[in-house]
């Protein structure tokens, strides 16, 4: 009879043990959040959306230039395809002779410039070729050992233009306009730039452009032509390179 008792009692009691010691069943206390840490997990995730806005806008700037090109091409495939026209019926003594205009220009005025032109600058006295990029909001000028200092109580800067393909260093001093901050595609950070104002000559075009001042030297061209410039004066056709040509001297004022 006790050997019984004993085999029903010794189970119940190590279950009782067992449930009482085993913390598998216990839930840990959630720890406090505190202020670095979340402080921490904000930057982080600022980061990380900063770093996809930057792939996303460079892509989108890919995508949109391979788009335009695709354009132009399917408007070239398009033209061979039309049949050519009749021919003239020549005009009337009464109705008027038409306007010829120039194949670098718009009928309203505006230069036609390709995906590079070349741009004379008289700050220097020399030409450059030039890159058109509607993807940049400002113009940019090749230069190094920038200096800003004082002239006559006003803010004035210093800089070398210097550029593979120009044979030496060429010394520009003028007046400083302002400061530009500049966020690169492949960088985080912003770049603060000074800025200028030099006379350029495109084509017939000849007026004050405003530059910021970086180093291009590991870039094609030492001369970016950016939206700002563009806006109202010209129209881009990224198919064709060089279309206002040469830019010829500024002819010397008579004496």
């Amino acid at each position: 009879m006790n050997k019984v008792a004993t085999s029903l009692i010794l189970p119940l009691l190590l279950t009782a043990c067992v449930s009482q010691t085993s913390p598998m069943d216990a839930q840990p206390e959630p720890q406090p959040v505190t202020e670095a840490r979340l402080d921490a997990n904000l930057a982080s995730l600022e980061a990380r959306l900063t770093d996809t806005m930057s792939r996303q806008n460079a892509q989108l700037s890919s995508n949109h230039h391979a788009f335009m090109k695709a354009l132009q091409q399917d408007i070239r495939n398009l033209k061979k395809q039309i049949p050519a026209p009749p021919p003239a019926v020549p005009p009337t003594p009464q109705e008027a002779a038409p306007v010829d205009y120039p194949e670098n220009e718009t009928r309203d005025g505006k230069l036609v410039v390709g995906e590079t032109e070349t741009v004379w600058l008289d700050a220097v006295s020399d030409s450059f070729p030039a890159r058109i990029d509607t993807g940049a909001t400002t113009s940019s000028l090749s230069a190094q050992d920038i200096t800003v200092f004082e002239r006559d109580g006003k803010p004035w800067v210093s800089f070398n233009l210097a550029h593979e393909g120009v044979d030496e260093k060429l010394a520009v001093e003028t007046p400083l306009v302002r400061y530009v901050r500049i966020r690169q595609a492949s960088a985080d950070s912003t770049e603060r730039r000074p800025v200028v104002a030099l006379t350029m000559r495109l084509g017939r075009l000849s007026e004050k452009t405003e530059f910021t001042l970086t180093d291009r030297s590991q870039m094609t061209y030492p001369v970016l032509l950016g939206r700002e410039f563009l806006k109202d004066i010209a129209v881009v056709d990224i198919a064709r390179q060089n279309v206002q040509g040469k830019p010829k001297p500024p002819t010397p004022a008579s004496e």
